[in-house]
């Protein structure tokens, strides 16, 4: 026992020194790209922008075109989205784990539907939704829906295999069954899902503001303007933006689905 402790502290000090030295090894890469990015966008600075400008016009963008309500016009949408998403995948995902006969009657259409690319179904949507915000909303929820009903459906299936003995003994049936056992039991699996969705509703959000304009304006306007009057400054902004909202979402969510996964054992 006593010589396992220097080993330890040795075995965390390495590890400690091994992941200093990715983050630096992760900002020399950065620094690296933006040099190269500096010296050949100001070539072409008209056509490529420059990592300079670019933070000019992101300064400008946040202090005097008020790019945080953009952002949060944009968030309004995608969490809309998100929690009729879930609403519904965890519903129609629930059913679809649990009855063998539903998932026979629905599951082969749903992966029908998810392997087709989104914009096919653009011209329907604004049929239905109009040009707005309804639109972006339904984006989102077209996006995100199927990937939680999958993910929930396989939260459902793994639970039923592992409590099923649990459950009968403790005669646990009916609405109790699902309350206490299958919805609990598939909380990492759905808490998975929706992080998967969150990065596919932000895709979505965005090109549904792109595609449509919408009151109030969001980042995808914003990208949409910028596009029109050819200012690549803008844009690389918009887009530095747009990818600082995911990173910030990507984050929340796995902070979340850790929280809830926190009882699954580890493999190390």
């Amino acid at each position: 026992m006593t010589g396992a402790t220097p080993t330890l502290g040795r075995r965390m000090l390495g590890w400690r020194l091994s992941i200093s030295r990715i983050r630096v090894l992760q900002l020399l890469g950065l620094a690296l790209f933006l040099v190269a990015w500096q010296l050949l966008g100001s070539k072409q600075d008209y056509l490529w922008s420059t990592p300079l400008l670019v933070g000019a016009d992101m300064v400008e963008l946040f202090a005097e075109d008020n790019a945080l309500l953009l952002v949060l016009a944009t968030l309004s949408s995608l969490v809309a989205g998100l929690a009729i998403s879930v609403v519904m995948g965890v519903i129609f995902g629930t059913l679809l784990g649990r009855y063998r006969s539903f998932s026979v009657m629905f599951e082969p259409y749903l992966a029908a539907v998810y392997s087709v690319p989104r914009v096919a179904f653009v011209p329907l949507m604004v049929v239905w939704f109009g040009i707005g915000r309804g639109f972006v909303i339904a984006s989102v929820v077209a996006a995100c829906t199927i990937l939680i009903v999958f993910a929930t459906a396989a939260g459902v299936r793994e639970t039923m295999r592992a409590y099923a003995e649990v459950a009968t003994s403790l005669r646990i049936t009916g609405v109790q069954y699902f309350g206490k056992v299958l919805i609990p039991g598939s909380v990492p699996f759905i808490a998975t899902g929706i992080r998967l969705a969150v990065q596919r509703g932000i895709v979505a959000v965005i090109v549904g503001e792109f595609l449509v304009g919408v009151k109030p304006r969001g980042i995808g306007e914003m990208l949409r303007n910028a596009r029109v009057e050819a200012n690549p400054d803008r844009m690389f902004a918009t887009a530095i933006v747009a990818m600082l909202v995911g990173v910030m979402l990507f984050l929340i969510t796995g902070f979340v689905e850790r929280r809830f996964s926190a009882w699954r054992p580890r493999v190390f």
